[in-house]
């Protein structure tokens, strides 16, 4: 026995007959008729008698009919405050996000989130890929977004975008004019390189490595946009997401194309599959996912 029943019920009542609400509810008299004969025998009592050809509630079916609406009216005020608790929806979304994906891949999805759910409040922790994945892993945060590969099983992942990182050279270096190098042709070069804390450190000493030679890395720094400048003063070449350098070119810097398996740059968003997601961290990464997957 369900709601549908006590529906249905008051339908009948309203509609001053099985006919006219079998008309109204596009449903065949027999279904009406047999949800009235379950919902008597479920209640061991007579709903209706016949008075010619009307049909008339008993006493037990005015009490029911009484309070029938009193229960529907509730049951849809259940489903009601959830939809509104939901457009209105209040809460806080612990977040990390590494610079270059915050700078390159979310703004407009982060303002287009927020005009939708003006309650609810995202805080932003800004580390690198790595820290964010094991803050994420370790529950400290409930989302986060980072580059694959990712470091455990446990993620759910969402694909965000996939791009790849670049050589990032001087117009006057020798290399500016080709379409793609390996990373053997760089051996002699001076590095200068985002730090050990981003996974794309890791990916140009394994490229190096690779190629059977250790890196000269001139500098590590923290900031992707002092990298960026220190090549446009020709102090030497570096590896960047390509995203970057679209978002804000630089007229003395170009770019050329990595021959090696790490220069995919494939942003993800993760969540960990096995804890409770509060609905507003819901809400969030269902957004992400739609808002992207419209995009790409």
């Amino acid at each position: 026995m369900d709601i549908k029943h006590l529906k249905y019920f008051v339908h009948i009542v309203d509609a001053g007959g099985f006919s006219e609400a079998a008309r109204q509810l596009y449903v065949s008299q027999p279904n009406l008729s047999k949800a009235v004969r379950n919902l008597e025998e479920y209640l061991d009592t007579k709903l209706f008698y016949m008075e010619g050809n009307r049909a008339k509630l008993t006493e037990e079916g005015k009490n029911l009919y009484r309070l029938s609406q009193v229960a529907i009216e509730q049951y849809d005020n259940v489903f009601d405050e959830m939809l509104h608790l939901k457009q209105n929806a209040r809460g806080t979304v612990n977040l990390g996000i590494p610079p270059i994906i915050g700078t390159c891949v979310l703004p407009a999805m982060l303002s287009a989130f927020y005009q939708k759910y003006p309650g609810i409040r995202l805080r932003v922790d800004q580390r690198a890929a790595n820290a964010v994945q094991t803050n994420v892993l370790e529950n400290k945060l409930d989302a986060g977004f980072t580059i694959t590969p990712v470091i455990s099983d446990a993620f759910r992942i969402t694909p965000i975008v996939e791009d790849k990182n670049v050589l990032v050279l001087h117009r006057s270096h020798r290399l500016a004019g080709r379409k793609s190098v390996g990373y053997g042709a760089l051996k002699n070069e001076n590095f200068i390189t985002l730090n050990d804390e981003y996974t794309l450190y890791r990916n140009i000493v394994t490229g190096c490595f690779d190629a059977h030679y250790e890196p000269r890395i001139l500098l590590k720094l923290s900031q992707w946009d002092l990298v960026l400048k220190l090549v446009r003063e020709n102090m030497g070449i570096s590896i960047l997401p390509r995203p970057i350098l679209q978002y804000y070119p630089e007229p003395d810097v170009v770019t050329v194309d990595i021959n090696h398996r790490s220069s995919a740059w494939n942003v993800v968003m993760i969540t960990t599959g096995n804890r409770y997601m509060a609905p507003a961290v819901k809400l969030f990464t269902d957004f992400v996912a739609d808002y992207f997957k419209e995009k790409n």
